[in-house]
């Protein structure tokens, strides 16, 4: 299943905390026409032997995409706690 929701929280000591929900599915909707437009560019770019060893890295975007989901990312400084969840 994909992801739906982004979480994104950035907490710093001096300042106020900032808490983002950003629904996923909006981005998907945003990036469709990128995805049809490498579909019908696809077959002109099989051409190319250097685009052609790419192909597998393609092929594997979605099962990737798919098991993003539940990534818990943690970054933190002296000086910013930064987590990004999605689920």
């Amino acid at each position: 299943m994909l992801p739906m929701f982004l979480h994104f929280k950035v907490h710093s000591p001096k300042k106020v905390p900032i808490n983002l929900y950003i629904p996923l599915l909006l981005v998907y909707i945003l990036l469709f026409p990128f995805i049809i437009l490498g579909v019908i560019l696809l077959p002109l770019l099989m051409a190319n032997k250097k685009i052609r060893a790419y192909l597998p890295l393609i092929k594997a975007l979605p099962s990737l995409l798919v098991a993003s989901r539940g990534t818990n990312i943690t970054v933190q400084s002296e000086e910013h706690d930064i987590h990004i969840h999605m689920f």
